[in-house]
């Protein structure tokens, strides 16, 4: 038995989508054939939908599993880091939605904050 058995049970339109063709759906990279069909087959329309939502189930489930905890980019605003921990976390923001997301947060929050001790700012303290 293979992932795609029984994809066309419940398809209007055979061939149903195949497991690749509902990923690629639900991440909006679908072509105009798979498009096509989507629109034809409410069971096919009813995975892609089931995917994006396990999808954002396990985006908030993961989220920034793999990134550097938030008081180590606090430091890296403020310019505590060690050079190479600065690089690691520079080349991290540069790939990494989330954490360059609250980075940047943390640098308005700053600059809107008239009583502020400190300015968060991207350069290595003096």
């Amino acid at each position: 038995m293979t992932i795609d058995d029984g994809r066309d049970e419940g398809c209007v339109a055979p061939p149903g989508l195949s497991s690749t063709e509902v990923v690629a759906a639900a991440d909006g990279e679908i072509d105009e054939q798979a498009r096509a069909h989507l629109q034809e087959c409410p069971h096919c329309a009813a995975r892609v939908q089931q995917m994006r939502q396990i999808q954002s189930r396990l985006r908030r489930q993961l989220y920034r599993l793999f990134c550097p905890k938030t008081d180590l980019l606090v430091d890296y605003c403020q310019g505590l880091l060690d050079p190479y921990q600065r690089t690691v976390i520079t080349h991290h923001l540069a790939t990494c939605p989330c954490c360059a997301g609250e980075v940047a947060l943390m640098e308005s929050g700053q600059r809107h904050a008239p009583s502020s001790p400190t300015r968060c700012r991207t350069r290595r303290r003096p």
